[in-house]
């Protein structure tokens, strides 16, 4: 589709849906979507930039659609993922009821899996703000004020920032006025921790972080999070944190939060 926007996303989108690819769809966050039909689409796969994977989104009881997968992912994704230097075919779905049709479409390959889980935030107004940031550093919110210091050499690193928020938004443009963030800085004012909105749908932001590897194990990005969920709080937005169920420090850090475990999902790729 030429157009990601409300309508595209009021016909595929769900309330089950994985928001990240929403916000792909409701044009958000950098990504594709191929459909059944311009029209009046009902089955859908979405490419997220950010995520550099596919999720079968809509319909999984589209026998025109279904019957072309196979051959979809030969002529065009494989092609479209070697372009760009991947040489893996990763995906997810909105409902389980897509896999017995992906899987016989993609039968004759090697299929791996793992599982993600995804937290929630469930916030009550007096939640109580706590902060373990050791005192050698310093938070920023990345509001107007700091994107023109970043722009003016005030502050270092900046390509950090700068290319995570790329990475989920296409531009820092994009990312502005929709999205809410904040970092850790040292003395010198180098970034070295951040936390963002990394994908928006509706009311829901995912939260993306980065921590410079010198810098880990110090309570930055525990501490980061309480500041954008208590931001998040302000503004009724609910919290999205994804991450892989092999990823124990970052369930650790999501519970720090206050956040719930939601759910678990699985992926699938194969290589080529």
């Amino acid at each position: 589709m030429n157009e990601r926007n409300e309508w595209l996303a009021h016909k595929l989108v769900h309330a089950d849906s994985d928001m990240m690819f929403a916000g792909v769809v409701v044009g958000h966050n950098p990504g594709l979507v191929w459909v059944d039909n311009e029209l009046n689409p009902s089955s859908a796969i979405v490419w997220s930039s950010g995520l550099g994977g596919f999720n079968f989104m809509g319909s999984a009881e589209n026998p025109n659609f279904n019957q072309s997968i196979e051959a979809f992912i030969d002529l065009e994704m494989i092609p479209f993922l070697r372009n760009k230097n991947i040489h893996s075919f990763e995906f997810s779905v909105d409902t389980d009821d897509w896999f017995p049709t992906i899987y016989q479409a993609i039968e004759n390959r090697k299929i791996e899996e793992s599982f993600q889980y995804v937290y929630k935030s469930e916030w009550n107004k007096n939640d109580y703000l706590y902060l373990d940031i050791p005192p050698s550093y310093m938070t920023a919110e990345i509001d107007d004020a700091f994107y023109y210091e970043l722009n003016h050499g005030g502050i270092k690193n900046a390509e950090f920032l700068v290319n995570y928020i790329e990475q989920y938004w296409g531009t820092f443009t994009n990312y502005s006025g929709k999205g809410y963030g904040y970092v850790a800085l040292t003395k010198n004012k180098e970034i070295v921790s951040i936390a963002v909105s990394s994908f928006i749908y509706s009311s829901i932001h995912a939260i993306g972080v980065e921590t410079h590897e010198a810098y880990k194990r110090q309570g930055l990005s525990s501490s980061l999070v309480q500041l954008l969920l208590k931001k998040f709080n302000e503004k009724n937005i609910t919290a999205w944190w994804d991450c892989m169920e092999s990823n124990m420090a970052s369930q650790k850090t999501a519970e720090k939060a206050g956040l719930f475990k939601a759910h678990r999902y699985k992926i699938n790729w194969f290589n080529f």
